[in-house]
């Protein structure tokens, strides 16, 4: 009874956070700058970049959970200023762009193409309400012509340093700099080096 009674709480203060201003515009959130180092790797060729979302994750809502709650909620007064799936792609491409140029479409069969989906981007708290973590799942394929060399799924999860829409921002960007840096160090340890690389050598 008491867990239940937890978890109603924090529904409704965090759902319920506009009542008495229902007028007032959301705020908008972003990833904020990319300020975080990237890590030392070898530089790579050209990749094509494909990216798609889960079906929640195409509009600006800013989603939360409790636990392992098949029951997302949104916040009622805080929006992302673009659709996660936008925020992820774009924090994601800048990032890989650091070690080889990335391309939205390939230039042909011979140059890999990665094809990435986020499968969540949310902020999940303790039955408690006592803490929360910053939650994103990237499930990434990469291709060499039509033949599939590698997959590789990627699940980080940061804590949020304060049990609001803010802490859940804050984890939610530190996460998605950390898997983006994963899916950089899994790119450099499965894609072969640029040939002028290897001439060099």
């Amino acid at each position: 009874m008491k867990m239940r009674s937890a978890i109603l709480v924090l529904t409704l203060a965090l759902a319920g956070c506009g009542i008495g201003r229902v007028d007032a515009p959301p705020a908008l959130f972003d990833l904020g700058l990319d300020a975080r180092p990237v890590p030392a790797l070898p530089a790579r060729g050209p990749i094509a970049l494909t990216f798609q979302a889960a079906p929640g994750l195409t509009d600006t809502g800013m989603i939360w959970r409790v636990g392992d709650s098949a029951a997302p909620r949104s916040y009622a007064t805080y929006r992302w200023a673009a659709s996660p799936a936008d925020l992820v792609r774009q924090r994601l491409t800048d990032r890989l762009s650091r070690q080889g140029v990335v391309l939205n479409d390939r230039i042909s069969l011979q140059t890999p193409q990665l094809q990435v989906t986020l499968g969540q981007f949310e902020q999940v708290f303790s039955e408690d309400g006592q803490s929360s973590q910053g939650r994103i799942l990237l499930q990434a394929v990469l291709l060499d012509g039509r033949s599939v060399v590698d997959q590789k799924r990627l699940l980080v999860q940061v804590p949020a340093p304060t049990q609001d829409a803010e802490g859940g921002v804050a984890a939610l960007r530190q996460a998605t700099d950390e898997a983006s840096d994963q899916m950089s160090q899994w790119l450099a340890a499965t894609l072969k080096p640029p040939v002028a690389a290897v001439r060099g050598k």
